[in-house]
């Protein structure tokens, strides 16, 4: 049976602000977003998809395709702007397994699912998940369109934001977990000050659409799929 499943995310506006010498951003849209624990300058928005209702008619959840649309425009502002280090990271995940904050952040090096890089001396946690539990991934890496309707990087200005990387790394492999977990991750550039650096950083509501069918898998291919969704689940 095909099914259509919507994940919301709410608008980031956030504002460079506090007393000099040491400013900070400050979060200044109504909306459910936190900043990830262990980052200054990082922030997540997170919400679930209920899929129980088919766990308990014993159904698997299949996806023929994803995709997302944007509420409106990916902008800047700045009093300057260094090329080098004022780049911007959006990642937008929807996962069958958790993940915790450790292993959010690292998802601006490495986007999950992938062969992580390893440094045992780091202890870097990337979560025990392959590719198949990344049901939805899109990594984007922005910076301000100095071609059209931008001003000068070295005085204050503004402009849309482009993608210079633009990454899907969806799996649609099918689930029988009773739930997804759904993420978006920003990374933005540390606040400026009154004289250079950052102002604001304004990033639209966004939708991610699954187009979803259900179907009935035989018995030990489910169960066995099943298991490893539990297995995952409480991983975390």
């Amino acid at each position: 049976m095909d099914r259509q499943l919507v994940v919301e995310f709410p608008w980031l506006l956030i504002k460079a602000g506090g007393p000099p010498p040491a400013p900070v951003w400050e979060n200044r849209a109504d909306t459910d977003t936190r900043q990830l624990a262990g980052y200054t300058t990082a922030y997540v928005q997170e919400t679930k998809l209920d899929l129980s209702g088919y766990t308990q008619s014993d159904l698997t959840v299949g996806f023929r395709r994803s995709f997302e649309q944007s509420g409106g425009i990916d902008y800047i502002t700045w009093q300057t702007f260094d090329v080098q280090d004022d780049g911007i990271i959006e990642n937008v995940i929807i996962s069958s397994v958790p993940m915790n904050d450790a292993q959010l952040g690292l998802t601006f090096v490495s986007c999950p699912g992938f062969t992580p890089y390893n440094e045992p001396a780091l202890a870097l946690d990337w979560g025990n998940f392959n590719r198949t539990h990344i049901i939805h991934g899109h990594f984007r890496y922005l910076f301000p369109n100095s071609t059209i309707g931008s001003t000068a990087f070295g005085a204050k200005g503004a402009a849309a934001l482009m993608a210079i990387t633009d990454n899907d790394y969806s799996s649609l492999e099918p689930t029988a977990a009773d739930c997804l977990y759904c993420y978006r991750i920003i990374a933005v550039p540390n606040p400026g000050t009154a004289a250079a650096g950052i102002e604001t950083v304004s990033l639209p509501p966004k939708r991610v659409i699954l187009d979803a069918f259900t179907v009935e898998e035989p018995d030990l291919e489910y169960m066995m799929r099943l298991k490893r969704s539990y297995e995952l689940a409480n991983q975390v």
